[in-house]
């Protein structure tokens, strides 16, 4: 059981720093005044050692001239926008559960990006203030505490980040249902979206969403020859609704889906190892080879890979997997084939303007280097995650800010989700966003792992699945 708790504490904190591991590197094709972060005086050799030039374009605008700025709403002063952080505190996770994670805070990666928008005219004028605070991905209690400190004892505008993990992610609609505060965080469910009303954004791509383009990205780059009907199987109860909806995009684009079952055993590894079983008895009695994997569970993974080195499997979600590029998934033998899909290689994020500018910040600020976390050898501090994923975050938050003019509140963010003039999100190529697609990210790009190499190998380009 201690083997199980520690195996899912190490889970949930590589998929709640995976928001920074995607990276692609490519930008939006049209350059935003009010939040691109260019920085074009960037060191060929040595990219991320170059701090912004002075000569740079300013990332914000300062808004019109004779506009008077004043306290419009709760956290927004004439001068200021106070906003709340959150972050996994690393730290006490490592030392609470003897885990040795590498993952560096992320507060001082966000505070030093802050610090470069403030330098270059803050958000029309006003400079951005972080409250932190810090909580365990380890279900709901620490993020509640969080939640509450941020909207009941501080005095905040929005909150960047918000929480990631079983029973801490739910937490997240306590900002913007009990409080009716601004998120700017992990992609809400579609249920969770619509509670909102426009309330949480997010730089990512919900799972609802990515669920029909991996199907639609499967068929145009043309892998779903050869596999046949396939079976879909989620990792919680809860995920019910996704495996419906993978199935359905499947059969949209010709696949037949016979078997579709989740996970009711989570953490118990004898019942999933039957419950697999059962299911595989099923799958190959009527054909099935392909198996389509959703959500996170270690030992249903581990069981289908042990139980079916013949079949081929589809990870639902590439994005999550931040851990086999140093370590392969267990009972996963070299010549089983496993496809998923994320952003493209990590390293790329370096060929990103925007992406380059928070790290020449971000390393100026702490004196530190910022390197791709599949380059960093085992046990080596990983600023990576924190400091991507802040770039991204506090980038779209400036820009729906600034659509939403110099009187801030609510209201006015809620009018400017479908007036941002051409959004563009660090490490992304495609992003749009608007009232009824409050999840930004537009880009995914087919990938196949290759055990031996550990290494994920692009199969497709990346496509705008917006």
């Amino acid at each position: 059981m201690k083997h199980s708790i520690l195996a899912l504490l190490i889970a949930l904190a590589l998929i709640a720093a995976s928001c920074g591991d995607d990276s692609n590197g490519t930008s939006g094709e049209a350059e935003v005044e009010s939040a691109p972060l260019e920085d074009d005086s960037t060191d060929e050799d040595s990219p991320s050692k170059d701090s912004p030039s002075e000569d740079s374009p300013s990332p914000v605008d300062d808004g019109p001239e004779d506009v008077v700025l004043t306290d419009t709403f709760r956290g927004v002063t004439a001068d200021t926008i106070t906003l709340g952080y959150t972050s996994i505190n690393f730290e006490l996770l490592n030392e609470s559960f003897g885990l040795d994670l590498a993952f560096q805070n992320f507060g001082p990666q966000a505070d030093a990006i802050v610090a470069y928008y403030n330098e270059n005219g803050g958000v029309l004028g006003r400079q951005i203030e972080l409250i932190h605070e810090k909580y365990l991905p380890v279900g709901p209690t620490s993020a509640d505490e969080v939640c509450l400190k941020l909207t009941e004892d501080a005095t905040i505008f929005a909150v960047l980040a918000g929480f990631s993990g079983p029973g801490a992610l739910d937490v997240n609609s306590c900002f913007t249902e009990l409080h009716d505060t601004i998120l700017v965080g992990p992609a809400p469910r579609s249920d969770q979206a619509e509670a909102a009303g426009g309330l949480w954004v997010s730089a990512d791509m919900s799972l609802n969403r990515r669920n029909s383009a991996v199907a639609r990205l499967m068929a145009d780059a043309g892998v779903l020859d050869g596999l046949g009907e396939m079976m879909v199987i989620g990792s919680s109860i809860d995920e019910q609704p996704l495996v419906d909806g993978m199935a359905e995009a499947l059969s949209g684009v010709g696949v037949g889906v016979p078997i579709t079952e989740v996970i009711t055993t989570t953490g118990d590894r004898p019942a999933t190892a039957n419950d697999v079983a059962v299911w595989l008895e099923r799958a190959r009695s009527s054909g099935v080879s392909t198996a389509v994997l959703l959500g996170e569970d270690e030992f249903r993974n581990q069981e289908f890979f042990i139980q079916a080195p013949e079949f081929t499997f589809i990870m639902g979600n590439g994005d999550s997997i931040t851990d086999w590029s140093s370590i392969p998934p267990e009972g996963l033998e070299e010549g089983t084939r496993l496809l998923t899909n994320n952003n493209g290689p990590d390293v790329a994020a370096f060929d990103d303007p925007q992406i380059l500018t928070c790290v020449a910040a971000v390393e100026e600020a702490q004196g530190i280097e910022v390197r791709a976390t599949s380059q960093l050898p085992n046990g080596e501090p990983n600023y990576f995650s924190g400091t991507v994923g802040a770039c991204r975050s506090i980038s779209l938050f400036v820009q729906i800010a600034t659509a939403a003019g110099p009187n801030l509140t609510n209201e006015t963010w809620l009018a400017a989700l479908d007036n941002v003039p051409d959004l563009s999100l660090p490490g992304y190529k495609f992003a749009t966003i608007r009232a009824d697609k409050v999840d930004a990210r537009d880009q995914l790009v087919l990938v196949e792992y290759d055990r031996a190499n550990l290494a994920f190998v692009p199969i497709s380009d990346a496509i705008d699945v917006g």
